[in-house]
């Protein structure tokens, strides 16, 4: 199966809840039914490509407390040492009953400690039964820095 990965740019503001919905198709259009047992999704989201400290990590496989974050430091390894700060949301899949259709949910309080400014992040579906893994969405996350205090 041949997937073409999309841009996408996302606009978050620290301290808000967010949610995303994405639909996810083959290459003939079909929608992919995502059922948990063959399909995990995963996020990562880093002030580069190039370095290994993630700002927030979502995953289906953990939902309702699929994300993670850095807490008050901003960022973490996701290692043993450097777990991170687990919140709520993450990804579903077949959101809604409904074939092909990904959300994802960011609480307030990992948004909050996100830190202000242009970030990087992808979005890849891995099929647990052929081990391959396929990157679904690409972008830059804007995180604008929260006035309310």
């Amino acid at each position: 199966m041949t997937i073409s990965c999309n841009y996408y740019d996302i606009l978050l503001h620290q301290g808000q809840t967010y949610f995303l919905s994405i639909s996810y198709s083959d290459e003939n259009n079909n929608l992919v039914d995502l059922r948990g047992t063959t399909y995990r999704a995963d996020m990562q989201v880093r002030r580069s490509p190039l370095v290994k400290e993630m700002l927030l990590y979502l995953s289906s496989d953990g939902y309702p407390n699929g994300s993670t974050g850095g807490g008050i430091t901003g960022q973490f390894l996701g290692t043993t040492a450097d777990p991170g700060v687990t919140g709520t949301g993450g990804i579903t899949l077949n959101y809604g009953g409904e074939t092909g259709e990904l959300r994802l949910e960011i609480d307030y309080v990992t948004t909050g400690n996100i830190p202000p400014g242009r970030h990087f992040y992808d979005i890849g579906v891995k099929n647990k039964v052929t081990n391959t893994v396929a990157k679904i969405m690409t972008g830059t996350i804007e995180v604008l820095d929260e006035v309310t205090r």
